[in-house]
């Protein structure tokens, strides 16, 4: 079986990774081997060659990767990596942010194993070779957020729902292939591939939602040493804004008019631009720019945040020491600190792990277990499709199930059977 070595130079640093067979998988075969400058790349072409019944993969040339016998310099424009960047770099309606993740995505997972292939060989790009891909996805291990200093991070399975976006990537750049004039494939191999389910991942995966009841939000709160943050828990819990919403409010944003009951606006997010700088926008989508109602708890909480910091309409709630952003890598250091307290205490049970995000999360569970519909809950958290709300939701919902069983059985017991009405002859024929 092939095998992966990774290559140090004198320092003890890997600088590249070799992959080493014995060409049939034989002893007597003769050794081959394959350098590479990462590692994924290298795993790639280790299941390749293994599939390949420890032979060189079929369209393989050393030292280049996947490449069509005798292709000129014009055809260097069909070679993936290069038909990518340009359908990518001429793309029309997207952020410059997204289109950057774009290139990002397919350096790291699409470029090392299809990089080299010609865009219109049914070879390189078939059926087989983007399940193999997939298999290879669903193998991966990944971490989120920066690597720790100290220690590995932790590693977990790559989600379902990454999968599936690294997928529809590739095939929105195959599909531009297939719709090009003159088409440059007869169709796109990524339409039969068998995704994994969004409900499929496990307790490790990185997708995971903790619900929160509010008796650990609460003794989570009273775990954060600093009140900004605690009110931070309030605003964020009491109203279910996004991070990015949440640091953006500001007094402007809060409504009180005459007659009616206290609101927010969410009409801003903090965003980045191409260069990675952040600049207050609109939120990402038309169904994230609301207005919702917010409790005596929330308004309370931001009018001791104003007078905190004797803020004016246009200053933000929430900001960092010097009154810049607030960093969600700063909240989530004191947002780490008070789990730990909190399970220390009592407060909150070991087993769980839950992000900021998940006051977001938490917020909805208590609109639902109090017998709100999917429906509110889409329009005051500003998803986009009820879809997303059902799917993220929709388990929490045993109340509605006991209503309906009720109704169904009080029916079938006749204690409030419906009148059937006759049916005309006519219509029965």
């Amino acid at each position: 079986m092939a095998s992966v070595h990774p290559r140090k130079n004198r320092d003890g640093e890997i600088t590249s990774y070799q992959v080493k067979w014995r060409n049939g998988g034989g002893r007597g075969g003769d050794p081959q081997s394959e350098s590479f400058k990462d590692e994924t790349a290298a795993e790639f072409f280790k299941d390749a060659v293994n599939d390949a019944g420890q032979h060189w993969p079929p369209g393989w040339v050393k030292g280049r990767g996947f490449i069509v016998p005798g292709a000129g310099a014009d055809e260097e424009r069909y070679r993936f990596r290069n038909y990518a960047k340009r359908a990518i770099d001429h793309r029309t309606g997207i952020e410059e942010r997204y289109r950057g993740a774009c290139h990002g995505e397919l350096e790291r997972w699409i470029y090392p194993h299809f990089g080299e292939c010609d865009v219109r060989s049914t070879e390189h790009f078939s059926t087989d070779t983007i399940r193999a891909w997939v298999r290879y996805l669903e193998q991966a291990k990944v971490f989120s957020g920066q690597r720790p200093k100290v220690g590995e991070p932790k590693w977990r399975p790559m989600s379902p729902k990454t999968i599936r976006n690294l997928h529809g990537l590739l095939s929105s750049i195959l599909q531009e292939a297939v719709t090009a004039e003159p088409p440059l494939r007869g169709r796109n191999p990524c339409e039969r591939t068998r995704l994994p389910r969004i409900d499929d991942h496990g307790a490790d995966d990185d997708e995971d939602i903790e619900f929160l009841t509010p008796q650990e939000v609460a003794g989570l709160r009273a775990s954060f040493t600093s009140l900004q943050d605690q009110l931070m828990v309030d605003v964020a819990y009491g109203t279910g804004l996004r991070y990015s919403e949440l640091t953006a409010l500001a007094p402007k944003s809060l409504l009180i008019e005459a007659g009616m009951h206290p609101r927010l606006r969410v009409s801003r997010a903090w965003k980045r631009d191409e260069e990675g700088q952040y600049y207050i926008g609109k939120p990402k989508t038309k169904r994230s720019r609301r207005v919702i109602r917010i409790s005596a708890s929330v308004r309370a909480a931001l009018d001791e945040l104003q007078d905190l910091g004797s803020l004016g309409p246009d200053d933000l709630y929430f900001t960092g020491d010097k009154g810049q952003r607030l960093h969600y890598s700063t909240f989530g250091n004191h947002w780490h600190r008070a789990i730990r307290r909190a399970k220390k205490a009592g407060l909150l049970p070991v087993y769980k792990h839950p992000t900021p995000h998940d006051l977001r999360h938490s917020h909805a569970a208590a609109l639902i277990s109090a017998g709100h519909g999917p429906t509110y809950v889409q329009r005051r958290l500003g998803h986009e499709s009820i879809k997303t709300t059902s799917d993220l939701y929709g388990h929490l919902l045993p109340e509605a199930d006991d209503d309906a069983m009720e109704t169904i059985e009080a029916a079938m017991a006749g204690t409030r059977r419906p009148r059937l009405h006759a049916v005309p002859d006519a219509l029965t024929g």
